[in-house]
């Protein structure tokens, strides 16, 4: 069974009825448990009925735990192994499990009729326990005999194989000073060598000095994956669910905010009989919580707060103890490496202490060394038991001292920071927004910029810090404002971004006499315009901006941006296929950082350089000079550029028709440009990937590639990369001789280019390949415009002289054709 997101725990502890069936006999169970602590307010009274009453049926509903099941059966019937832990917190689906796993056939073969279900809620003690034992089993007492010697005379007498479940065994396991009578009873019970034991409790670990076999992971059971959990989710709403594009979304991002906890599924779907998804979702961002809650009398498996509250009562959580889970619980990301942090997170006394406890109430779960909690669970503790200012103002101080010593190197500091990225965000919203923040967040948002992955984090704390922060310097309101404007246009927002730019720009006079600090901010507004005109394929107004940019960077004496800017307008150039104006500019600003001593920039521009000659087929040269600048760039921690130079050498490789190193190459780019959250490099990765299956003639796996990039460069804006694409599976079909799919591909390419008449490469392309199509077809008529086409665009360029004389090759071999 894989875990949807690591370890999981959750309220629940009867029969994690909440994954599958509405267990409708519990409610003989409900009514026993009423007192405060959730246990039965005396269990000395408690009949065969009572027992009878509290022990649900198999679960009708069950969605994804088959292999949990199946597990379960193994270890039983195939493994023969006696002690089977089913562990995790309230709401897992622990009873459930145990009770398919009892009903299953093989179990079913093996003991027959001698299974006996306990279910524990209603005992406190070793004495009760024993009682309840007689109950089930039907053992006839003798008066003044001791329960326990006839219980275990019986057991020890047994000459066939007999299970004993006991369900939600954390009740007498914590009741007062029971402990120690419980665990006696249990081990000798263990001692009875036909006797199997399945136990379900809260918690990590089994009860007594007995060798359990642990279900699941190796810790505790898993929440539900997101497939199954929806399949739960429709089985519980029933008929009255709606089903549409929107309402498949919408409860797609409610499990997803569940983290899919079976009983929080079940109790979120009781709702939708009653309102559309629309309102469970609204319900659910008004007052999360309240949505996981099912009829009037609240109880372990109708409520996620009786069943969280529940486990504090058991569990005996107060004091120190609760602080600390407050405290996690304002935290989405729990307290990462929490041996090393959390002393200085929330710090305090018998830290450790504190956190074994709350480890054994499943409340909190250790997964990749560190502490965290599930959503339902973190909802509930932090509504009634909210953190107070001074922790958070602890929080504030450590993540401040966190995100300053963090490494140079940005590839070393990415994964120090991804882990902690929610708890800041938390953290400095509720400090900016509330007015406490202790410290600037404009250098908190100044180190998290430049990690494009948390462009997301960047931007919400930018929005709140422009709107909430009146005494913000003028020259951090420009900053961060500009900074906002680069992150719109990451995310294909142009317009957006351009008109924050101007914002800013228009408050500069240009035509006056302007200082060196204005030159410069005017040099940063045109680099940022020139970058929103380069993402849409803009070229020439691209060119414009960047040649403005170099204008003011001079006047302001920047050097490196003067560098810079001349790389980027290299970039441009090598898009328009206008190699010999790339060489030059690259070459001089590769001067220039040599100039500075900047070693990053000469690296840069080295990379852009061997691209030069992968162009121009020059690929052992290419391959030397990108391979050089990857060493570089690895140095100096610029993941980005070493995706890059990974991704420019998959190219070559797969022209040297060395496919599997170029495999290699793609899929190591595509991993870093995704751990940086660069989108455009991933789908720069997919189409280089699919162009190298197409070469092996794995058609229909350059397909998928092909159509995955295609959607990628959509979604951010990149409509030439999406004609790209489109020709590429034009040429795709084309060799499937699917002809009327390649027919339609290159039609869409071709329409996608009209607003782009720079795009002279691309477009003559297109043309190219469209007519090889129709000479394929014979409709020589048609070939011979779209070749005649292609070689004028290619004409019109200046330096694609080989394209050029392409087509007329192309055009003789036509001629030849029909003179045939």
């Amino acid at each position: 069974m894989q875990t949807s997101t690591g370890l999981h725990f959750f309220p629940d502890a009867q029969n994690n009825d909440f994954r599958n069936a509405q267990i409708t006999n519990v409610a003989g169970n409900l009514n026993i448990i009423k007192s405060d602590s959730g246990l039965a307010p005396d269990t000395k009274k408690i009949t065969a009925d009572m027992i009878a009453s509290a022990t649900p049926a198999v679960p009708i509903v069950f969605k994804g735990r088959e292999d949990l099941v199946e597990q379960g059966v193994a270890i039983l019937c195939q493994q023969g192994l006696r002690f089977l832990a089913i562990l995790g917190a309230g709401g897992m689906g622990k009873t459930s499990l145990a009770l398919h796993i009892m009903d299953s056939d093989l179990v079913q073969n093996k003991f027959g009729e001698r299974c006996y279900f306990i279910p524990c809620e209603l005992f406190d003690d070793a004495e009760s326990l024993v009682q309840g034992l007689i109950h089930v089993m039907e053992l006839t007492m003798q008066e003044n005999q001791s329960k326990q010697k006839v219980l275990l005379d019986h057991l020890q007498s047994a000459h066939v194989d007999l299970l004993i479940v006991f369900d939600n065994f954390e009740t007498p396991w914590n009741h007062g000073n029971s402990r120690i009578g419980v665990k006696n009873l249990l081990e000798k019970i263990a001692k009875c060598r036909k006797v199997f034991l399945i136990v379900t409790m809260r918690g990590p670990d089994g009860p007594g000095d007995i060798p359990w076999e642990r279900l699941g992971d190796q810790y505790e059971i898993p929440t539900l994956l997101p497939l199954p959990a929806k399949q739960a989710f429709k089985a519980f709403a029933g008929n009255k669910l709606q089903s549409s594009d929107d309402s498949e979304s919408q409860i797609d991002s409610l499990l997803y905010q569940l983290e899919y906890v079976p009983l929080a599924i079940r109790l979120s779907a009781q709702h939708v009989k009653k309102i559309p998804v629309e309102a469970l979702i609204n319900m659910w961002e008004k007052d999360k919580i309240s949505v996981l809650t099912e009829g009037r009398v609240p109880g372990r498996l109708t409520s996620v707060s009786f069943s969280i509250d529940l486990s504090l009562q058991i569990f005996k959580i107060e004091g120190k103890t609760l602080n600390l889970l407050s405290a996690i619980s304002f935290l989405p990301d729990g307290i990462p490496f929490w041996v090393k942090y959390l002393p200085q997170m929330v710090p305090g006394e018998a830290l450790n202490f504190n956190v074994s406890t709350l480890l054994e109430s499943s409340l909190i779960y250790d997964q990749n060394e560190g502490l965290k909690m599930l959503a339902p669970v973190r909802e509930h503790v932090h509504s009634k038991y909210p953190i107070g200012q001074v922790d958070v103002d602890q929080l504030e101080m450590f993540y401040g001292l966190f995100l300053k010593n963090l490494p140079r190197n940005k590839m070393e500091a990415q994964p120090k920071l991804h882990p902690h990225i929610n708890n800041i965000e938390k953290i400095y919203k509720a400090q900016i927004s509330s007015g406490h923040s202790k410290s600037s967040c404009v250098s908190v948002v100044n180190i998290l910029y430049s990690f494009q992955r948390f462009d997301s984090v960047s931007m919400s704390l930018i929005e709140l810090i422009l709107g909430k922060d009146k005494k913000i310097k003028k020259g951090d309101e420009v900053k961060l404002k500009l900074r906002r404007a680069k992150i719109l246009r990451q995310m294909g927002r142009f317009q957006d971004a351009e008109d924050q730019v101007m914002s800013v720009k228009d408050c500069i006079n240009e035509e006056g006499n302007i200082s060196q600090s204005e030159a410069d901010l005017l040099g940063r507004c045109f680099d940022i315009l020139r970058s929103i005109y380069y993402s849409q394929a803009q070229y020439e107004k691209a060119i414009n901006m960047s040649l403005q940019a170099q204008r003011y960077f001079k006047q302001s004496k920047n050097l490196w941006a003067q560098a810079d800017s001349m790389r980027k307008l290299g970039n441009i150039y090598f898009m328009q296929a206008r190699y010999k104006e790339a060489f030059e500019m690259f070459s001089e600003a590769q001067q220039l950082f040599q100039q500075i001593g900047n070693e990053l920039g000469v690296a840069e521009c080295l990379k852009r350089l061997g691209d030069i000659y992968q162009m121009q087929g020059r690929n052992d040269e290419a391959i030397k000079r990108i391979s050089d600048a990857q060493k570089q760039l690895q140095t100096f921690g610029n993941q980005m550029r070493v995706a890059e130079c990974l991704w420019s050498l998959g190219e070559l490789y797969r022209k040297q028709k060395r496919y599997d190193e170029a495999t290699e190459m793609l899929m190591k780019a595509q991993k870093q440009f995704e751990e940086i959250g660069y989108k455009a490099g991933v789908a720069n990765c997919l189409n280089s990937l699919g162009l190298n299956y197409m070469d092996q003639t794995q058609y229909d796996e350059a397909v998928d590639m092909l159509s995955n990039a295609q959607m990628q460069y959509q979604n951010i804006g990149r409509i030439v990369d999406v004609a790209w694409c489109y020709y590429y599976l034009g040429g795709t079909y084309r060799l499937q001789c699917q002809y009327e799919k390649a027919k339609k591909a290159f039609t869409e390419a071709l329409e996608l280019l009209k607003g782009f008449p720079g795009e002279k490469y691309s477009i003559g392309y297109t043309l190219l390949h469209f007519g090889y199509l129709f000479f394929d077809l014979k409709d020589f008529v048609e070939a011979r415009r779209k070749y005649e086409e292609a070689r004028n665009v290619f004409d019109s360029h200046g330096q694609l002289e080989k394209d050029v004389d392409r087509c007329s090759r192309a055009l003789a071999e036509l001629d030849e054709a029909v003179s045939q």
